[in-house]
């Protein structure tokens, strides 16, 4: 590996070994920085695993304890949520901040609607609230999604990612999907974006609640940023002025102090 951030990767993977739980069918794998402080769920995008988070884990791991989750090829958000408290009760953690990005975003607010309990606050980042907020997009056309086979669509984004200009970014993201990420999981998540249906109404206070948005976001349209806020108009806002899809990666200071106060 070569460049910043899969250096900070390696450095990230030295310290914190990775531990697995097969449960409903499917193996889920998290990292835990073991810190002193409250505790924090994060997850992932369609795109990668759960180091997806490098910058975030090495700057905050001991002053958080953040478990970072890869969750496994399942695109159903209630059998998501589910995985995922039990890996919180594996682990021996009753509650949390969660924080998920893009599908994850998604699929948390069911986390949030199936174990409230587990819930310290919700952090919705770079989501949306349903598949046609991403249904003008060619990339997320349900038909699309749904008639490729999962070695097709994982060549097919691998080869883009290997197309565009080269950055920090996406020798990660070509690192993930060329080693890390399988064809199976890629579609599974991609799945899960396009046929997801909103959420219904959480059982948990607008005050525990955080949308984070990025405003020079490719993929989640300007219109489609606006509807997942008001579906939570008294959650807390934060639009950040720069960050793209991957704010964690491409403007971590403001990202992690929007999670430093989510958390505290």
């Amino acid at each position: 590996m070569s460049g910043a951030l899969l250096d900070k990767l390696a450095d990230l993977e030295s310290r914190h070994a990775w531990s697995t739980l097969a449960t409903g069918g499917h193996e889920w794998r998290w990292l835990d920085t073991g810190g002193e402080g409250p505790p924090v769920v994060l997850l992932p995008g369609s795109v990668g695993d759960a180091a997806m988070f490098v910058l975030t884990l090495l700057s905050l791991g001991e002053r958080l304890r953040l478990v970072a989750v890869t969750y496994p090829a399942e695109s159903d958000p209630a059998a998501l949520a589910d995985g995922l408290a039990e890996v919180m009760d594996h682990i021996g953690l009753p509650a949390a901040t969660v924080a998920g990005s893009s599908f994850a975003a998604y699929w948390a607010q069911y986390f949030a609607l199936r174990h409230p309990q587990k819930v310290l606050s919700l952090v919705i980042g770079n989501g949306f609230t349903d598949g046609s907020d991403l249904a003008d997009n060619p990339l997320f056309d349900r038909g699309y999604v749904e008639g490729i086979e999962p070695d097709a669509l994982h060549a097919e984004w691998l080869g883009r990612i290997r197309s565009a200009p080269a950055s920090e970014l996406s020798q990660l993201q070509e690192t993930m999907l060329a080693q890390r990420q399988s064809p199976r999981n890629l579609h599974a998540r991609f799945l899960g974006v396009v046929r997801s249906t909103p959420c219904p109404a959480l059982p948990i206070p607008a005050s525990r609640i955080t949308v984070l948005d990025c405003e020079d976001d490719p993929l989640i349209p300007p219109a489609a940023r606006a509807r997942l806020r008001a579906r939570y108009p008294d959650a807390l806002h934060v639009s950040l002025k720069r960050g793209g899809h991957y704010p964690h990666l491409l403007n971590p200071q403001d990202y992690e102090a929007a999670l430093l106060r989510c958390a505290s």
